[in-house]
């Protein structure tokens, strides 16, 4: 996606990429790296939607449960 396309994020409960990875439950928690790699390169050909605001980068509670409903989708 195309950073324009990402910019829906913002009327979404944005958090920052570390805080993403706090979303999950302790017994599954990726670490912040493993979301940052999820934004960068993607899980099974889907990436984590983020946007950049200023020098930091911010995706969304709403994209996170996207993101995992996309990847848990049988091939």
């Amino acid at each position: 996606m195309s950073p324009e396309s990402n910019l829906h994020l913002l009327t979404e409960d944005l958090v920052s990429i570390p805080d993403a990875a706090k979303l999950f439950p302790s017994s599954a928690r990726p670490h912040q790296a493993t979301v940052w790699r999820w934004q960068n390169r993607g899980l099974r050909g889907v990436k984590l939607e983020t946007v950049r605001i200023g020098q930091h980068r911010f995706t969304s509670r709403q994209a996170v449960t996207r993101f995992l409903e996309r990847t848990q989708q049988p091939a």
